[in-house]
């Protein structure tokens, strides 16, 4: 049986998940979803717990790789020569932005699965920019019947799912600007509402809506995930994990426990993981992009429980220069390559 997120598994959360306990009287730790550590009563203890273990062992499971800068795009190129350019650089996966498939013709649907077939380059989904709970009514409506739209597209297309996002409360800037709002009850039940109108929007439809978090807006933890799919009551509610857009001073340190966490509590319904790596360098927090393992991110862990998935998934390596892409996705294999993953290829 597949398995699902649900509350039971939220509450088991924690503690549970990492293979501790909280202490007698603990405090709720500033870590959030991660459990307390020693000085976390007196300020804001931010290290992991020293008694700390990792479990490396592999699962059977293939990992297939994929990176933004070989992206599909339907603007007149030939789809061979795209997808032949992603095998070529080591990627057997790829995925597009959402904006320009209406239009794809007959033909270019047959040459665009020609090349896949003939590559063994796997096309799983369109990527949906928008703000679904923009504050502007027009404008939420457009956004949202924008998502639906590309629902219908992945399923002309043959995806099972899109990836999406919950917004934010700014009219006039990007839906990822920190809202003071953000995370109060009535902008969660504005995400909640705006997800079940696409979803009755596309009633009928097998593909599903894969939600990114987004540490800036409110499903930005493991437990968002788990809430966001209850609280809609759609079984068409996935994640698209990205434990990086979890990341704040409280959990960058943390990286094993959070993405424990996020494989205990989600399971099976992470349809796909993105892959990017940050650092801490200056005393106010703030964030760098950094070349996969020359950050925080605990990539063994996370390489590993992708390994013990039921059925292959996707790692999507983003937000780099062209340049340190190549070096990413070399650190992913010969790091998989120690471990004993199975990277597709």
């Amino acid at each position: 049986m597949e398995r699902k997120i649900s509350r039971r598994r939220v509450l088991a959360a924690g503690a549970a998940s990492t293979g501790l306990a909280l202490g007698a009287g603990a405090k709720k730790s500033e870590a959030g979803p991660l459990p307390d550590v020693w000085g976390a009563d007196f300020m804001m203890q931010w290290s992991a717990p020293s008694d700390l273990k990792r479990d490396l062992k592999p699962g059977r499971t293939p990992v297939r790789l994929s990176c933004q800068k070989y992206r599909l795009r339907n603007d007149g190129t030939s789809f061979g020569e795209q997808v032949r350019a992603m095998r070529e650089a080591g990627y057997t996966a790829c995925e597009a932005g959402s904006w320009e498939w209406k239009d794809l013709t007959d033909s270019r649907m047959r040459e665009l699965k020609a090349a896949l077939k003939q590559h063994d380059v796997l096309f799983y989904t369109l990527h949906t920019w928008v703000n679904i709970i923009h504050p502007d009514a027009a404008e939420r409506r457009k956004f949202q019947k924008h998502v639906a739209e590309a629902v219908e597209q992945a399923d002309k297309l043959g995806l099972g799912f899109i990836l999406t996002h919950t917004g934010g409360n700014y009219p006039d800037r990007n839906k990822d600007i920190p809202h003071p709002e953000n995370w109060t009850k009535e902008t969660w039940m504005k995400s909640v509402e705006a997800t079940k109108q696409i979803l009755k929007d596309t009633a009928g439809s097998k593909v599903n809506l894969a939600f990114e978090a987004v540490n800036s807006c409110n499903n930005n933890t493991p437990q968002s995930h788990v809430r966001l799919k209850e609280d809609v009551g759609d079984d068409r509610v996935k994640v698209t994990l990205d434990p990086v857009n979890m990341l704040h001073p409280g959990v960058i340190f943390r990286t094993t426990e959070l993405i424990n966490t996020c494989f205990d509590l989600i399971g099976e319904d992470i349809e796909y993981a993105h892959a990017k790596d940050l650092s801490w360098p200056e005393m106010i927090p703030g964030f760098t992009h950094e070349i996969l393992g020359q950050g925080l991110m605990d990539y063994e862990t996370y390489l590993v429980r992708l390994s013990r998935m039921k059925k292959t998934r996707v790692m999507y390596i983003e937000h780099l220069p062209d340049e340190k892409y190549a070096p990413s996705r070399q650190y992913l294999v010969e790091t998989a390559e120690r471990l004993g993953v199975k990277i597709y290829s």
